[in-house]
């Protein structure tokens, strides 16, 4: 067994396999000469490279546990380098990547993602210049991805010179991975690297993909030690991603990190307007509030919803009314009546959060279910007339789990701005939808 074979196996186990298959097993030793060098040869100049700056250490201090004798480590291309490809990339044809509705123009602002539009909007005006990276994240369909288009959009504009480059994570992981097995890896740095901004959205995709977070994280580097914009979409913060290593943690969180969070029923109604106005639509207000209510908090459905409702209008020719509107959501009169009931609070819990009504009355205690549980509780206390015991009843637990479900989720609105718009995007939609059970049929 060679020095290099007991170098690998003392490591492997410290690796994950995934890991190892990628980095040190392609490696082979070419010799270890008389001054105690260890001359290892890497397949591709990618993987010498990331052994040079990430595992070279590693490789020494086993070497001398092992007592091998071994003093330094030089890594060599096993074939030579290709030179670089003479493809010009063009990087004014990233116009077409970018949705054209996608501006600043037509993003409606509210209280939810304000701080992420201003943050945009100073990105695109002076790029890394003061939030470098900038990190926007918020769950599907709250906009993040319109002001990523809409940075590009407003560069492509402005500052035409700029190399200006946007790729979802997959198709990042997509491209290296076609590089490294055509072997044109200097070809792929050449297209991230010189960028002058990145746009890199659903970074989530990186998860657990070591060798795409490493290639990713030499690309944050040198695009950021040489003073280039960085901005990140995600649909969360980095450090709820598994599988995401620390120092792309690190590096995330180095910048501006802003949650875009659901949008009130103000800024629904406003995007309902906006949308149409685009379209030369009259939207009764009456309707307005009742499709905003009943949706709770992604822009992309609330569009969605309308586009589908014009079409209808135009379709047989009428006028948008309430009636078609409660049609399609098989309502009834959506004024209040008496106030709300507990099946129909627990039902619009159970639409905001994604679960069955039967799984809040469960005794499967998973997280976020609890979470679920507690917050329909809370409103039951606040919104309903009825007793603990009659609200315990309901969820089949005691009355003193309601109390203290009711005064946790007290405590905490005030200090967790997604829990506070989440209870008030359910209060807005009992308001506006009918308080009863048979509302949400």
């Amino acid at each position: 067994m060679t020095a290099w074979d007991q170098i690998q196996t003392s490591i492997r186990s410290e690796m994950s396999g995934e890991s190892y298959r990628n980095w040190l097993e392609p490696v082979r030793l070419s010799h270890v000469d008389g001054e105690g060098t260890m001359h290892l040869l890497a397949p591709n100049a990618d993987v010498r490279r990331w052994l040079e700056s990430e595992f070279s250490p590693t490789i020494l201090a086993t070497a001398r546990a092992l007592g091998l004798g071994v003093r330094s480590v030089d890594f060599k291309t096993e074939a030579p380098e290709p030179a670089l490809e003479q493809q010009a990339f063009d990087f004014k044809a990233p116009r077409q990547a970018f949705n054209a509705r996608y501006t600043f123009e037509r993003f409606v602002v509210g209280s939810c993602n304000e701080l992420s539009h201003a943050a945009a909007q100073a990105v695109a005006a002076q790029p890394a210049a003061a939030y470098n990276p900038l990190y926007m994240y918020s769950s599907v369909g709250l906009g993040k991805t319109h002001l990523l288009h809409a940075i590009g959009n407003r560069l492509q504009d402005m500052r035409p010179a700029l190399r200006v480059v946007y790729s979802p994570a997959e198709e990042f992981m997509n491209e290296m991975i076609k590089s490294i097995r055509d072997n044109t890896m200097p070809s792929f740095h050449e297209r991230y690297r010189r960028a002058d901004v990145l746009l890199v959205d659903d970074v989530q995709v990186l998860s657990a993909k070591e060798r795409t977070q490493a290639e990713f994280f030499h690309t944050f580097n040198a695009l950021h030690n040489n003073g280039k914009q960085i901005v990140l979409c995600s649909d969360s913060h980095p450090d709820s991603i598994h599988g995401l290593v620390d120092r792309l943690k690190s590096r995330f969180r180095g910048g501006l990190m802003t949650d875009i969070q659901p949008p009130d029923l103000e800024t629904k109604m406003a995007i309902l307007d906006r949308k149409a106005d685009e379209v030369g639509v009259a939207l009764p207000s009456l309707v307005r509030g009742h499709i905003a209510a009943r949706l709770t908090s992604n822009v992309r459905d609330l569009e969605g919803l309308l586009n589908r409702l014009i079409a209808r209008a135009q379709f047989i020719k009428s006028p948008i009314t309430l009636g078609m509107v409660q049609s399609m959501f098989g309502t009834a009169d959506p004024q209040p009546k008496s106030g709300p009931d507990i099946p129909g609070i627990q039902q619009a819990v159970a639409l905001e959060y994604g679960f069955g009504v039967e799984e809040l009355r469960a005794r499967n205690n998973t997280a976020p279910l609890v979470r679920a549980r507690q917050v329909a509780m809370y409103l039951c206390k606040h919104l309903t007339q009825a007793s603990l015991a009659k609200i315990g009843k309901a969820f089949r637990k005691h009355h003193t789990t309601v109390l203290h479900a009711a005064q946790k989720i007290e405590q905490e609105i005030e200090q967790d701005n997604d829990l506070k718009a989440t209870v008030k995007s359910i209060r807005d939609k009992l308001q506006f939808s009918g308080y009863s059970h048979s509302s949400y049929g």
